[in-house]
Order: C-alpha cells, then sequence, then structure tokens
C-alpha cells in the first residue's frame, strides 16, 4: 500500500507519451504535493519542467483538469488495493494490528500529497467526481468494507460500511493530525489504544 505513489511515479517514467506532457505531469505532481494546489501556478510548473506554459494548455484544458488528470489513477490504485492485501483468515484484532499499521504508515509516508487531496474534495469539482469513484463506484471502498463486515460476523452487522470506515479511519486521521499537523509527539501505546478503540466501535452491540 504504501508504495502507491512510488509506482505511480515509476508508471508516469515508463509511459509512452509525448515528453513534453510527461515533464508536465511529473513536475505538477511534486509541487501540487510540496506547495499545494493554489500556491502553485502553471507559470512555475512549466518553468521547473522546463517546457513553455503553452505546452500544459497543449495537453491539458486547465490546472483543474491537470489536476484531475493526475488524480484519477493515483486514486484508482489506492482504491484497488486498500483492501487487497487483506488476510481474511486472521482474527478481527490481528485484522485491524495491520490495517492501523500499514494504513498510518501510507499517510505518514506520503502525508503531503494525502493533504493535497483532502484539500481539494472541499474546492475542486473534478477532484471531488473522483472521490465519488473512489468511495461508490463498481468495487469502491464502500463495496469492499460491506465484503469486510460479511467475513467478520463478530462485527456489529447493524453498521453501515460508511459507519466502518468512520470508525477504522476517524482515529487514524486524528492521530496523523496529532503528529503531522500540531507537531504533538506521540506515545508508546497510542496505536495499541487506538486499535483498542476501532476494534470496541465494531464490535459494540
Amino acid at each position: 500500500m504504501s508504495q502507491v505513489l512510488t509506482n505511480y511515479r515509476e508508471q508516469l517514467e515508463n509511459a509512452k507519451m509525448p515528453a513534453g506532457k510527461k515533464k508536465v505531469l511529473q513536475t505538477a505532481l511534486t509541487l501540487f504535493a510540496n506547495n499545494g494546489f493554489h500556491a502553485t501556478t502553471t507559470a512555475k510548473i512549466a518553468k521547473q519542467a522546463g517546457v513553455s506554459e503553452g505546452t500544459i494548455y497543449k495537453y491539458f484544458n486547465s490546472k483543474d483538469d491537470l489536476l484531475a488528470k493526475l488524480l484519477q489513477p493515483i486514486l484508482l490504485e489506492i482504491k484497488d488495493n486498500f483492501f487487497s492485501d487483506i488476510d481474511y483468515s486472521a482474527d478481527l484484532t490481528e485484522l485491524i494490528h495491520f490495517i492501523v499499521t500499514d494504513r498510518i504508515h501510507f499517510i505518514d509516508t506520503n502525508f503531503d500529497f494525502i493533504r493535497l487531496l483532502m484539500q481539494e474534495i472541499l474546492t475542486n469539482k473534478l477532484a471531488n467526481q473522483y472521490y465519488t469513484e473512489f468511495f461508490n463506484g463498481n468495487k469502491g471502498t464502500l463495496h469492499q468494507i460491506a465484503e469486510l463486515r460479511a467475513a467478520y460476523p463478530e462485527i456489529n452487522q447493524s453498521l453501515t460500511p460508511v459507519q466502518i470506515l468512520r470508525s477504522i479511519i476517524g482515529p487514524v486521521i486524528i492521530y496523523i493530525f496529532q503528529t503531522k499537523l500540531f507537531q504533538i509527539p506521540a506515545a508508546d501505546n497510542d496505536l495499541s489504544i487506538i486499535e483498542r478503540q476501532i476494534i470496541n466501535n465494531l464490535t459494540k452491540k
């Protein structure tokens, strides 16, 4: 899971496309993640990519379109891999331990990009379209969570996929905000506490 962005960068490097388009995509991904979407102008992208600003508009209708073209394949790969590597033969405690440690590692490793995603869902209609597909599309995250619920009868079966997702992701996101945004040091037992909170929320009748 933690290799999603690395895999995408490698795919982009090896993709058969015009050199100018590839440079624009590679540079935009770095600048958007590091500086934010709104702080990154097409002029900055062009300068760092070593192309003219006209080259950007040759391949993309707008800066929003450029962002959407970057988000789509990354979100699709995250969606396809979010639960695909889970061992459903593990008991619920082992499962939650794996999800918490693996997903926190993924978010921590790719925090700048994750922050970009969270910002753009609020303001960018094209980005919002891909988020909708991520959660609700064919084999989307909510569909995968429904399969997870069915595989573990100890999970409260009256919980909806959205409630289960919130129970799992909520404590993880708060932990990331605590350590990455607010720079509050984590305690040694924070992750074990998070895992117990999630299990309690999922199994409480």
